[in-house]
Order: C-alpha cells, then sequence, then structure tokens
C-alpha cells in the first residue's frame, strides 16, 4: 500500500528524451581531413602505378633522397614497418623501399619494443616519435589510435594492408589493399631511380584541402525573421530535443523568434 500510494502521490516519472533522429556521425580523423583515395581493384601492378601517379603529381620527387637512418623527427619521409609485414626477414622489404623512396625506416611500437626488429628510438607513436614531415608509409601497420596520433601532422599518408577495413585507411591520403609482400618490391622498383641525390632542406608539402561533406539534413530558414532551425541543435527552450528534423516537429510548433508557423519555413 505505500508503494501504491506514493506512486499516486508522486505521479509517472517523466518519459526520456528520445534518441537523436538522425544517424550519429562518425568522429572525425585521428589524423585529420585526408584523401582517403583507397585502391581495392586491379593487380598489384596496377594499384601501384596509380599510386606512384599521384605522388608524382603531387609534387614528391624521388630522385632525391635522405639516409635511412634519419632521425624521425627530422626526416622528411618515412618508411613504417608494422607487424603485418611478417618474419623479421621482411625488414629487407622496408629497406629496399625506404631507399627506392628516398626515406628513412620507422615501425610501430610493437615492431620495436616486442619483436625488436628496429631500435626502440625508430617506433612512431603517440608515446615515440612523432613524424612532421612529409611522405608517411605505413606497411603492414593497421592504424591503432596509438600510432596514428604521431603521424598527425605528415604531409601525405600511405597506407598498404591486407584489411580492408584497417583504420589506417581511414587515416590515410592513399591507400593499397594488398599484400606488402607482393606490394612493396613492386612500389620499390617503381620509385627507383638509381642513386640519390642529396635531399635540400624540407619545404613542406600542401596538404590537400578536402571538400566538406554536405550534412544529410537540411536547416530551414524562417520567412518572417530569418531564423535558421538545426536539427543538431533543435529548440530545447520548446521542448524540441537536439537531433529533431524539422519534419518531425510538431505541427503546432512555431519559430521561437517571430512566431511565424512551421510552414512558413524554406530549405537555407
Amino acid at each position: 500500500m505505500r508503494v501504491v500510494i506514493s506512486s499516486h502521490l508522486l505521479g509517472k516519472p517523466p518519459k526520456k528524451e528520445k534518441g537523436a533522429a538522425m544517424p550519429v556521425k562518425a568522429a572525425k580523423n585521428i589524423t585529420g581531413p585526408r584523401k582517403k583515395i583507397v585502391y581495392k581493384k586491379g593487380s598489384a601492378q596496377e594499384k601501384v602505378d596509380a599510386l606512384v601517379e599521384n605522388l608524382k603529381a603531387d609534387g614528391y620527387d624521388f630522385t632525391v633522397g635522405i639516409p635511412i637512418d634519419t632521425p624521425i623527427t627530422k626526416a622528411e619521409r618515412v618508411v613504417s614497418a608494422g607487424k603485418g609485414i611478417g618474419p623479421k626477414e621482411n625488414m629487407k622489404l622496408i629497406e629496399e623501399l625506404a631507399k627506392a623512396a628516398g626515406a628513412a625506416i620507422g615501425s610501430s611500437r610493437p615492431v620495436a619494443e616486442t619483436l625488436q626488429y628496429v631500435p626502440i628510438d625508430r617506433y612512431v607513436g603517440m608515446s615515440g616519435q612523432k613524424f612532421n614531415g612529409n611522405l608517411y608509409i605505413a606497411c603492414g601497420i593497421s592504424g591503432a589510435v596509438q600510432h596514428l596520433k604521431g603521424i598527425v601532422n605528415a604531409g601525405t599518408i600511405v597506407a598498404i594492408n591486407t584489411n580492408p577495413n584497417a583504420p589506417i585507411f581511414k587515416n590515410c591520403d592513399y591507400g593499397i589493399v594488398g599484400d606488402v609482400n607482393e606490394v612493396l618490391p613492386l612500389l620499390a622498383k617503381a620509385l627507383d631511380t638509381g642513386e640519390k641525390k642529396p635531399a635540400g632542406p624540407m619545404k613542406k608539402v600542401r596538404r590537400a584541402t578536402v571538400k566538406k561533406e554536405k550534412p544529410d539534413y537540411a536547416v530551414m530558414v524562417c520567412d518572417g525573421c530569418g531564423y535558421e532551425y538545426d536539427p543538431m541543435k533543435g529548440d530545447p527552450a520548446n521542448g524540441i530535443a537536439p537531433g529533431t528534423l524539422f519534419e518531425q516537429l510538431p505541427e503546432d510548433w512555431v519559430c521561437p523568434e517571430c512566431s511565424e508557423p512551421k510552414s512558413n519555413f524554406e530549405k537555407a
């Protein structure tokens, strides 16, 4: 009886606000806006050819280079190895590609710390070395957050991985879905120009401007006063939760600024 009486006194608890009517937007890329051009179809050679063509179009000159042991923080280009490269003998593929690309050698943290393929001062990541140069080629690196935090300032990020769903592909400019054992020798051959000329002082390559995607919802403007109804903001003062699309507003809803009816709104 105490429960029954108290429930009558207090009444029913208010209903929880419904979740956002719109799909939740994915978080921004850890490495910032990127081109995200990923080659999945075609032969390994075709993918490599397309990648090299784009890199050259972006202004990369592969007739110049730096020593492969250049410190990561001072390197203009880096070829990094991840656990996906397999056994230690495959590090020769990384070394050959680094020489062909005129780059230094880097790695993910597990490769340096656990596998000990490279010295500990060559791993790139939030708790390791930060890469601030132009070209970063990630080979067999899945793209853990810790690693991505170390390449946010890279001019261009290239990813090579067998897993098309690896996070690295969402944080790169160019990517090749393929086996490093097949792709790296082809890429090294394509970039090999013989003996490299010493690279001069680094000139930071300008990152490509990625156009912002248009939202998949409409912002509506009041004909009377110009008030804009943004579904992402809603109208909390009048009980409209953020995430409520304009079409889902009650028919008696009016402009909070001038009280114009819902029918007097147009798309921005």
